[in-house]
């Protein structure tokens, strides 16, 4: 018994360990990466929601769920803005100014990111421990705190880490419950599934997945355990296909009820009821996350630039995109774990991870099923996140207890996976294994959220800091202020030939988003005079430093 404790507490402080590593990886390159192109429009929306109320579909959501925006304004209520005028556009005001200091306003945004990324970590934790053991949770909590995709994603302020965090906290949930079933584990679920909604509309993709699970629970094709004292609900003997289905639909309905209540107070305690505008739906009157789904699906069905291994396209185009993304941007470590995984699985994973394989399995085949064959936008691999920590759990739970070759294997895996990530600390998000030649090369594969989204103009102001502050020309891609960091840089406005040194942000250079509208390819051929020049420096990966001579 003393032994077992010794052996708990040996887990539990290594447990405490990693996460306070995590949190201090996510806070260092907060504050040393430069705001993403989005981030500023979180800020702004969020002071403006908490301080307004409105929750109007458009001209103040911008036709997304209002959690993301709430969290990044959540920690600036503690400073004193009462002299700044509240609007969308807040946020870049802020971030312009100086009072408060710009690098106080982005870390302050995006502490509540990092704080949600270390529940998320716990979380994988304590189900990986749960299913198999205390060194299972040790090895899936390593996983997934280095893993360079929920690094890069979990210090900025936006809507990827909140719906991955709570459509892993759903599904744990949504296991516990079937574990021993009750009323308070089903409500806990139907919170959680709630705060996924809310969070990003792909957590939708969780009401197929947990009605699939519910039914293949139903008709015994997933055997998961059952105890005394079950829910009305589930105590009821199944009496063929009728009666099976509708307790399947039964328990979905109480958690869709569930969820309905964190959409309600997350709305500002409305579902912010707003008129139809054109449609076949005109002059209907709708709830404001409603709005934002019928939003979502018009502009699915519309083309947008995509950069794809120097072939620009639409979204259509390039089906395939987010699966290739993946593959390049996960350390070739994690790769051979999986492939142990699959090849090489302990003999307890057997019969004790049988069932959450199922999970996992259900779980990724619903969600890759929508996000490859329905989504026509594939902007990034940040539309994967809500995968990855099933992947970082299975992984953990079928080699766990980790003894022999396998153990060996799989420990030395791991640590090529934390050195990786250490290597590129804290440029994250331009982090891509050597299948593409790394981060030197990754832009002529894949640019914006995969690589550079605007985080790099501090390791630019570095560089340029180091080489005395030249003039140059400045082609950035982001939500931060070149002032900001002091860059006496001239704004490239067009697509013709300059001199001196010029600074351009990988986006750009690759032709997908124009210089004077980023929501706009640029001219066919733009940049191509400047693939003919070798960059001087790369700071931060994602942005391209040349020194191009007079004509």
């Amino acid at each position: 018994m003393s032994g077992n404790r010794t052996l708990m507490t040996g887990v539990v402080v290594m447990a405490c360990l990693l996460l306070a590593v995590f949190a201090f990886r996510l806070k260092d390159s907060a504050g040393k990466n430069g705001l993403t192109f989005d981030e500023p429009h979180y800020v702004g929306t969020g002071l403006y929601l908490w301080d307004s109320g409105d929750y109007h579909y458009a001209h103040s959501l911008y036709f997304h769920p209002p959690l993301a925006y709430h969290l990044a304004s959540l920690a600036l209520l503690t400073l004193d803005l009462d002299d700044i005028p509240r609007s969308r556009e807040t946020g870049r005001h802020l971030l312009s100014g100086r009072e408060p200091p710009p690098s106080q306003v982005r870390l302050l945004s995006r502490l509540p990111f990092i704080a949600l990324a270390c529940w998320g970590a716990l979380l994988i934790f304590l189900w990986a421990k749960e299913v198999a053991g205390g060194a299972a949770g040790l090895f899936a909590l390593a996983l997934f705190t280095a893993s360079p995709i929920m690094l890069a994603h979990s210090s900025l302020a936006h809507s990827d880490i909140p719906v991955a965090v709570f459509f892993l906290q759903t599904l744990y949930t949504f296991w516990r419950w079937r574990q021993k079933p009750g009323f308070l584990r089903l409500g806990l679920c139907g919170l959680s599934l709630g705060l996924a909604l809310i969070a990003k509309l792909n957590g939708l993709i969780l009401l197929p997945t947990l009605g699939l699970l519910l039914l293949a629970h139903e008709f015994r094709v997933w055997p998961i355990a059952k105890r005394d004292g079950e829910l009305a609900l589930d105590g009821m003997v199944s009496a063929g296909f009728f009666r099976s289905g509708l307790r399947a639909t039964s328990a979905l309905a109480i958690l869709i009820g569930f969820s309905a209540c964190v959409l309600w107070a997350g709305y500002g305690f409305s579902f912010a009821l707003q008129e139809v505008e054109g449609g076949s739906l005109e002059g209907m009157s709708l709830p404001a996350y409603m709005h934002s789904l019928i939003f979502d699906v018009k502009a699915n069905a519309q083309t947008r630039s995509i950069y794809f291994f120097g072939e620009i396209g639409g979204g259509g185009d390039f089906w395939y995109l987010l699966p290739v993304a993946w593959l390049l941007k996960t350390p070739l470590a994690f790769l051979l774990l999986i492939a142990l995984a699959l090849i090489l699985p302990s003999e307890e994973s057997r019969s004790s991870g049988r069932r959450l394989n199922f999970l996992i399995v259900v779980a990724l085949a619903v969600y890759l099923g929508v996000v490859i064959f329905w989504l026509r936008v594939p902007l990034g691999v940040r539309y994967l996140l809500p995968m990855l920590p099933l992947l970082h759990l299975f992984v953990a739970t079928r080699l766990a207890p980790f003894r022999g070759r396998r153990g060996l294997a799989a420990g030395m895996l791991l640590a090529w996976m934390w050195a990786a990530g250490a290597w590129i600390h804290p440029h994250y998000l331009a982090f891509f294994n050597p299948l593409v030649g790394g981060p030197t090369h990754a832009h002529k594969a894949l640019v914006e959220s995969n690589y550079d989204w605007g985080q790099a103009l501090p390791a630019l102001a570095d560089e340029l800091e180091r080489r005395g502050n030249p003039p140059l020309w400045l082609a950035y891609f982001g939500g931060d202020s070149p002032v900001n960091y002091g860059i006496n840089g001239r704004k490239l406005r067009d697509c013709r030939p300059v001199s001196g040194m010029l600074a351009i942000s990988a986006t750009l250079l690759r032709g997908v988003y124009g210089l004077q509208n980023p929501f706009r390819a640029a001219p066919e051929g733009c940049f191509d005079w400047l693939l003919e020049y070798e960059p001087v420096a790369q700071p931060g990966h994602a942005i391209l430093l040349y020194e191009i001579p007079e004509p």
